[in-house]
């Protein structure tokens, strides 16, 4: 379990706008993550493959911190197979009062997974939480395209 500083203070900002915002804060971090892509990553290669994109991801996303380790680990009829191990942010879920998948930050994620998945191929797609394996702490998502 991470402690670093920025990410308790990550995790009390989303608390906090799952308390006040309610449903609303999904949309609000949904897009607050797709603009955060820009200023994270100014510049991207484009034309990538999925599991290029995947790949160019990985390593962008660890860099941040917080996220655990992001893979795309398939590409099932052009929807990106996507697994989170070890997110830091799960162990939010009792303060935020959402389960994974649904909390503030997690929309942040998808957003943010959207946005650069965007840029890196072209392809517009929507991100969800498939499933959680809690034991292993890995949350499975996909990018399915709109």
């Amino acid at each position: 379990m991470a402690n670093d500083p920025k990410d308790i203070v990550i995790g009390e900002i989303q608390n906090t706008v799952s308390k006040m915002m309610g449903s609303s804060s999904s949309a609000l971090m949904r897009t607050a993550g797709k603009s955060a892509s820009y200023k994270i990553w100014p510049e991207l290669p484009t034309g990538k493959t999925i599991m290029e994109a995947g790949k160019i991801m990985k390593e962008g996303i660890a860099d941040m911190g917080g996220f655990g380790d992001f893979s795309i680990v398939g590409d099932k009829d052009g929807a990106a197979q996507i697994e989170f191990k070890g997110c830091y942010f799960a162990s939010l879920t009792e303060g935020s009062g959402k389960p994974c998948g649904q909390q503030p930050i997690c929309f942040f994620g998808f957003g943010l997974v959207e946005e650069t998945f965007k840029r890196l191929t072209g392809l517009t797609t929507k991100v969800e939480l498939v499933d959680r394996a809690d034991g292993q702490k890995i949350c499975f998502e996909t990018a399915t395209p709109r």
